[in-house]
């Protein structure tokens, strides 16, 4: 903890100080100013991307948890003696790095790709050559494989976890495969759904490697603008101002979901969690 503490709090404390100082990095003397602060909100193109990049995280998110709540109820209620080949494959795209995966979407999505050569060239249900790379809509795809298995095993966790004999006795007392389930099962898989939610959200919104391959320079997501800042343009300051915004909707989302869901009750820590 002291670490983790010392590391990332000291980064922190640092990218705070930059976005309240300038010159940027110091050389002799400093001076408190909120420019760079004023620079970000009085510009629309950077509120624009904040914007665009929570609007992603929240499409794969549900994207995510629509694709991966079936696979882990099934995974967890599976009787196959290929179960542990199940999860093999799952935590199988962990043994390869993102920047192999994104560049295969690439080759997937982009014009002359497979999605082109079997609209196009097979099928002929498109007119003309299709080219899905460099949009939003890759970019959530290229996500949603990334982090898929993010939120699978979190929910596959808290589902296997389940006695499944209350199952079984919510069915004798009359109760139909959808009751049992709204019932029973849903609620006591909630620590897995809220878990999964939290990580791929938040992985989501500051990703940066999936956005750069697959989304083009028009389709950026924040956390390309402060890379950009700090590298490309030399703008520590407005680079930290950015950061500093960024965190602080992190942290109200995670807050204003905490919330909604009361993340104690969820946990079984009882009490009113804030």
């Amino acid at each position: 903890m002291a670490l983790v503490l010392s590391l990332l709090g000291g980064a922190l404390v640092i990218i705070g100080a930059y976005s309240v100082i300038t010159p940027v990095p110091p050389q002799g003397d400093v001076s408190f100013t909120l420019e760079h602060y004023r620079r970000f909100f009085g510009t629309s193109y950077y509120l624009s991307v904040l914007w665009d990049s929570l609007v992603i995280a929240i499409g794969t998110t549900l994207l995510a948890f629509l694709l991966g709540y079936p696979a882990a109820y099934l995974l967890a209620t599976t009787d196959s003696e290929h179960k542990n080949l199940y999860l093999l494959m799952l935590i199988l795209p962990f043994w390869i790095n993102v920047v192999v995966r994104t560049y295969a979407w690439r080759l997937i999505l982009g014009s002359g790709g497979l999605v082109d050569w079997v609209l196009y060239d097979v099928t002929g249900v498109a007119n003309e050559s299709v080219q899905l790379l460099y949009s939003r809509g890759a970019i959530a795809i290229g996500l949603v494989h990334v982090f898929l298995p993010f939120m699978i095993i979190p929910i596959y966790v808290s589902l296997a976890s389940i006695d499944r004999s209350g199952v079984e006795a919510a069915k004798n007392l009359g109760a139909n495969r959808l009751v049992a389930f709204t019932e029973v099962t849903w609620p006591q898989s909630l620590p897995g759904v809220a878990a999964g939610v939290l990580l791929v959200f938040v992985m989501s919104f500051g990703a940066f490697v999936v956005p750069s391959l697959l989304g083009g320079r028009a389709n950026i997501m924040i956390a390309n603008v402060i890379g950009d800042m700090f590298g490309q343009l030399q703008e520590w300051g407005l680079g930290s101002a950015i950061s500093m915004v960024f965190i602080v909707v992190v942290l109200t989302i995670v807050y204003v979901f905490n919330r909604w869901v009361n993340l104690g009750d969820v946990y079984g820590m009882g009490g009113d969690s804030e």
